[in-house]
């Protein structure tokens, strides 16, 4: 059962290799499914901050599902068949293991953080500190399993270090109710110009669309950094970036050209607009460049603060220091009347390189963030750029970003994100409600865009710019109230696209979810060269059991049954082309498939007894029978309905139905 280790090797902080000092212990875990490698040693003269300890794995190449964290805040998938070749910071490995698979799961314990990687002797664990420590004591390395069920055996690995690492799972996580609701953000539609004027003219753009948003983010940057002034208006979009991670914050206050009535003022009249939730974005960092030395906020936070090597001032990582940075940051914005935050920036642990071990320096502001979010907004907060496993193993909160940021009208970004945020269901998405991140309603991939956000279990905003909102791209997500129906977990891939590119192959990209005991299943053509692709839809691939389920395909309104082990056969001819299936259990005859005219409407339904349903608001509203059914309103009226074949569809909201004599 054991993942055997062959050879062990330390590095010192002068680069010094040692053969020998490495104790490794692997004890079953999860009622001894698994295993979990505990790891031991000491370097008088510091363990190198970057690779203290490599530990090399026997095993052969095989086919494999990556996930990488390829930059310091964001994870996506790689596949491939020799481990050597492993990217340098892998936070999960799937690999065929003859007709099984074995599953790896590197962890970050209270100092070290592991990661795999490739080398020229095959898969290593590396691990490390961040910091000349000398001491490794027991330090939990990674975790392994072997199951014959490849999803399965994902979500129960993550559930294992969960368990081991007393770490809430998704459905354990309590949603602020904010995040039930709709939203827009500003960043792109006004980037770092984002003015009070401009706020209160979205606004009335939604209200006089009849758009039911109920919470705008005022995002990047909103506060005092005088160097964003400077930025010319047609700068480019890199050039503008570049600027700004090399930029400062002045003052935790409205900058005060664009907000010259102050923070407050611009919440107010949001709130006063229709808005009734407003968030306030902010870096960890307080800007990407830290704090200006000498400024107001360094002042008022010097206490808090620390020097990184390369001079920046930020947010120190011991525990009382962040909780009162991040405290007063939290207290500041809720005293606008703010009702959340949106934290950035969260995967910087490496600007405290020689300060503070990983471990610590990550249990210190991820516990600070929780702690101030808990107190002054009940919880209400998105966590973003904080996919490594230094932040993930160590956040109490529950909704967090799982992509790049959105890049509008672009087809090749729609592929990266669509892969980013499916495959991250698999591990980050198993401890958090993943955020797929905002998008336009009038890009060229907005359908595809809606669909992905309504599937993926996340919340919903969009970042149109001023005068471009397009209501009808927004029907099939929003009920009238403002509220959206999101699904029971995070989207992942199906088990049979788990181990191949989807862009590189000739099939169907599927993404499922659930809700309740019905399944949900969304087919996309990613194939990177626009070639047809086919395959079958089941309710199996949304990990329904086995029996006999009605289907409804959103797009073509198509109809059927299906008996146990039966497929349907999709093909999409180009990248335009999508499907989006429900199954729902057939039940004495018959399959209640909630609103028609919603994406995910079979979670409209509120209510469920033998012969009636009622829903959370009137629509058109679906059943698939064998036999035709006659149908009644809550005072015995007869409802009208068309019935095309198995399919019978009617307008209501509480309906009585049985089988017509």
């Amino acid at each position: 059962m054991n993942l055997s280790l062959r050879k062990s090797m330390i590095t010192d902080r002068q680069n010094n290799t040692i053969e020998h000092g490495v104790r490794s212990e692997q004890r079953p875990v999860f009622g001894d499914r698994g295993t979990v490698c505990l790891v031991s040693a000491q370097c008088e003269a510091g363990f190198d901050p970057d690779s203290a300890i490599l530990l090399y794995a026997d095993l052969p190449n095989a086919p494999y599902l990556a996930i990488e964290n390829h930059s310091p805040f964001w994870c996506r998938p790689v596949w491939g068949d020799d481990l050597s070749s492993l990217p340098d910071r892998v936070q999960e490995l799937l690999i065929r293991d003859g007709d099984g698979y074995l599953a790896i799961l590197p962890l970050c314990g209270n100092v070290f953080k592991t990661v795999l990687c490739g080398t020229e002797e095959g898969l290593a664990f590396r691990m490390y500190a961040n910091a000349p420590v000398t001491e490794c004591c027991e330090q939990p390395a990674f975790l392994s399993m072997r199951g014959d069920h490849p999803l399965s055996l994902l979500f129960d690995i993550a559930e294992a270090a969960g368990s081991f690492l007393g770490l809430p799972m998704r459905k354990e996580r309590p949603v602020a109710d904010v995040f039930n609701t709709f939203g827009w953000c500003s960043w792109d539609a006004m980037q770092i110009r984002v003015n009070h004027a401009g706020m209160l003219e979205k606004a009335a753009e939604f209200r006089e669309k009849k758009v039911p948003v109920r919470f705008a983010i005022l995002d990047d940057m909103w506060a005092d950094v005088p160097a964003l002034n400077e930025i010319p208006a047609d700068a480019s979009f890199g050039s503008m970036v570049s600027t700004m991670h090399k930029s400062k914050l002045r003052s935790f206050e409205g900058d005060p050209v664009r907000f010259p009535h102050g923070m407050k003022a611009v919440v107010d009249d949001l709130h006063r607009a229709g808005i009734p939730n407003v968030g306030v974005w902010f870096p960890t960092t307080g800007y990407w460049a830290g704090l200006e030395p000498g400024s107001e906020i360094e002042e008022q936070e010097k206490e808090n603060l620390v020097t990184t090597p390369s001079g920046q001032r930020i947010v120190s990582p011991e525990t009382e220091k962040a909780q009162a940075y991040f405290g007063d940051l939290c207290r500041t914005v809720k005293s606008w009347g703010a009702d959340f935050v949106k934290i950035d920036n969260q995967g910087f642990h490496n600007r405290y390189r020689g300060i503070a071990p990983i471990g610590q320096s990550a249990k210190a502001i991820q516990n600070a963030i929780d702690n101030a979010t808990d107190d002054c907004f009940g919880g209400a907060l998105i966590n973003c750029m904080g996919m490594p496993s230094e932040c993930m193993f160590n956040r109490r909160s529950a909704i967090s970003r799982c992509s790049d940021d959105f890049m509008p009208e672009s087809r090749e970004w729609f592929a990266k994100n669509i892969l980013q945020c499916a495959y991250n269901g698999l591990l980050q998405g198993q401890f958090y409600v993943n955020d797929w991140d905002m998008w336009w309603t009038d890009d060229e991939q907005a359908a595809k865009n809606s669909l992905c956000r309504a599937i993926s279990g996340g919340p919903i905003y969009v970042s149109d710019k001023i005068g471009r909102t397009r209501p009808e791209v927004l029907k099939p997500l929003l009920l009238q109230s403002g509220r959206i129906i999101r699904p029971d977990e995070s989207a992942t891939p199906t088990e049979d696209c788990l181990m191949e590119n989807p862009t590189k192959t000739n099939k169907i990209f599927k993404i499922r979810n659930r809700i309740g005991e019905n399944g949900l299943v969304a087919v996309f053509n990613i194939q990177a060269e626009n070639r047809s692709v086919s395959g079958f839809v089941s309710p199996e691939n949304a990990r329904l059991p086995l029996g006999t389920y009605a289907y409804y395909e959103y797009f073509t309104k198509t109809a059927g049954i299906l008996q146990a082990g039966e497929e349907i056969p999709v093909r999409l001819e180009n990248r335009d082309e999508f499907r989006l299936y429900t199954f729902v259990p057939m039940k004495n005859g018959v399959a209640a498939l909630g609103r028609l005219d919603l994406f995910m409407g079979v979670g409209a339904i509120e209510k469920q007894d033998d012969n009636q349903i009622t829903l959370c608001e009137a629509g058109t509203t679906g059943f698939v029978s064998e036999r035709p059914l006659t149908f009644t309103d809550e005072n015995g009226n007869a409802v009208p309905c068309e019935r095309t074949g198995i399919l019978s569809v009617l307008n209501g909201k509480e309906v009585r139905y049985a089988f017509a004599q």
